[in-house]
């Protein structure tokens, strides 16, 4: 993303692997198809339902079948909810501590449509157009911070799944910087390879060998934020060849290792300026 905030309206799998990023997103569910796994838990959309995914947030949205099911997906930066805050009002610290999900109500999904499709036009050439279309998206923000306000407490169901995709996650979690792959889970569980790659699959939308990879560089992003070096941050997670790493990083990022490492760095400092 190159600017503080966008916002996408999808029908199909955009993201064929699962995948994460180091903005804030908003994901509204516009039908009663898909399913999103998130937080190791999955979730069947429904019309109106809402999700608040924080930064480097493992995430899969997918839908057996082929079939399209519309969503809004919209990412902001941390930046921007700092310049929008206040000393009384700190949005960051707001949006870290919002519910995953919520389902709105008719008049909460309608305010929310009729704000988005404002947002999604294209902004005028006259005087302060962009101010005036940076304000709406920050009142959309607020719209939505209150509605998640209101419904706090509100459990919103997950979908049950297999009874050893729980350990199996936590095994992967546990043991990301060794050398674990499908034959050695599929051993320690005493299942199948192919049974195991079907109800994993079936779970969570992606691949075994996928969300390996995916865990080790949210957790190499982790490292890299505390100043550990390239070649070290893709050791400690389980890389064995620098070049693989930085070509796994690339693709899940968009960023190599190293120009991450920068850009958090000046990114934090822009945060600790007075």
């Amino acid at each position: 993303m190159s600017r503080e905030y966008e916002i996408l309206k999808y029908t199909h799998d955009m993201h064929p692997e699962s995948h994460f990023h180091e903005y804030y997103e908003i994901f509204i569910s516009l039908c009663n198809e898909g399913k999103l796994f998130v937080k190791e838990k999955g979730y069947s959309l429904k019309f109106g339902m809402v999700f608040f995914l924080s930064p480097l947030e493992i995430h899969r949205c997918f839908c057996h079948g082929n079939k399209n099911y519309d969503r809004y997906v919209i990412h902001f930066t941390q930046e921007f909810l700092q310049s929008i805050s206040t000393e009384r009002t700190d949005l960051v610290s707001f949006f870290n501590a919002l519910p995953l999900a919520l389902q709105m109500q008719s008049d909460e999904i309608a305010q929310t449509l009729e704000q988005l499709s404002r947002l999604t036009q294209e902004v005028g050439d006259g005087f302060a157009a962009d101010v005036e279309r940076h304000i709406d998206f920050s009142k959309f923000l607020l719209t939505m911070a209150r509605v998640a306000e209101q419904k706090e407490g509100i459990q919103i169901p997950t979908v049950k799944s297999d009874r050893r995709i729980n350990d199996v996650l936590q095994y992967i979690h546990e043991n990301y910087n060794q050398d674990i792959t499908i034959d050695n889970i599929a051993e320690t569980f005493f299942i199948s390879k192919s049974r195991l790659s079907q109800i994993f699959k079936d779970a969570t939308g992606f691949s075994v060998g996928n969300y390996i990879v995916t865990y080790r560089i949210k957790r190499a992003c982790a490292l890299l934020r505390h100043g550990v070096s390239v070649q070290e941050a893709g050791e400690q997670v389980g890389f064995h060849n620098s070049t693989h790493f930085i070509k796994m990083f690339k693709k899940h990022t968009g960023y190599s290792p190293g120009k991450f490492s920068k850009e958090e760095q000046m990114s934090f400092s822009r945060r600790v300026e007075p």
